[in-house]
């Protein structure tokens, strides 16, 4: 990662939405552009058990009128790669693989420059969870796939308390989940997108750089569902997430900053109960 980028590392959480962006705009992150509508390259990184998930999703984000997702399927699937899961430069790169009792199905990270411009992303996914009975199931594989990656291009959740009636969308806590985007996914990319930048941040081809890290923290499973199983807020300080900003209720936020002066913030929301 370059010198002065902020890597935002969260499990599809969002932040506080601007009310410019209509309601669930993850902050006003957005990859810069000086066309209309452009072409992000996410590279797929997972083992062939996903291949199919990620292939859907990308296809569904692609129905938007302001962007389309080109999958790359040249990305290296070895473990070392997986773990890391590195987004090169103007590009997201997609990983899956059993990283442990960690609290979290999938979480999406971005590194954005000082226009608050996303320049990578990364999505990891889960098989820890998702070789359970409950979580081994395409309707989930699915709709958090399409989520993390739609927090990727700078979505946040539409709802996040389970117990409200489905929108129908996978940017919304749900069980049973839903697997694709909606109407109003669509509307908040247009209203996202719907200006043009002095420069492109985004890139067609893949490489290294960029920033995984493990993320270790946050959780989009439904309360008493598998997530932070031994991952007590406290015991996760110690893999980088840095100090904490403060925590409300579910919420809470760390930063760590690098002798080059990079900041990394972790968004997490912890399961129910502690």
């Amino acid at each position: 990662m370059m010198k002065g980028k902020l890597l935002i590392a969260t499990l599809g959480v969002a932040l506080l939405p601007v009310a410019s962006l209509a309601d669930h705009a993850w902050n006003d992150y957005h990859w810069a552009r000086t066309t209309n509508s452009f072409d992000l390259t996410v590279i797929n990184s997972t083992t062939n058990d996903w291949d199919e998930y990620v292939t859907l999703a990308i296809g569904d984000w692609s129905q938007s009128s302001v962007l389309n997702l080109v999958e790359d399927t040249s990305g290296s699937t070895s473990r070392k790669e997986r773990r890391q899961c590195r987004g090169g430069d103007g590009t997201v790169r997609i990983c899956n693989l059993a990283y442990g009792q960690t609290g979290w199905l999938g979480i999406a990270g971005i590194s954005i420059d000082t226009n608050s411009h996303i320049t990578t992303g990364y999505t990891k996914l889960n098989d820890t969870y998702f070789a359970s009975s409950f979580y081994n199931d395409p309707s989930w594989k699915l709709s958090v796939t399409c989520q993390e990656l739609g927090h990727d291009v700078g979505l946040g959740h539409q709802d996040e308390d389970f117990n409200n009636d489905s929108l129908f969308s996978c940017m919304d806590y749900q069980d049973p989940p839903y697997e694709y985007a909606n109407a109003h996914d669509f509307d908040q990319l247009a209203a996202i997108y719907g200006h043009t930048d002095s420069y492109d941040s985004y890139s067609g081809g893949s490489g290294g750089g960029g920033g995984g890290g493990d993320g270790d923290g946050g959780c989009n499973a439904p309360p008493g569902k598998g997530c932070n199983k031994g991952a007590l807020p406290g015991s996760n300080r110690d893999i980088g997430w840095g100090v904490s900003l403060g925590r409300r209720g579910q919420q809470e936020t760390f930063m760590r900053i690098d002798p080059d002066g990079t900041r990394h913030i972790t968004h997490v929301t912890w399961a129910l109960g502690h």
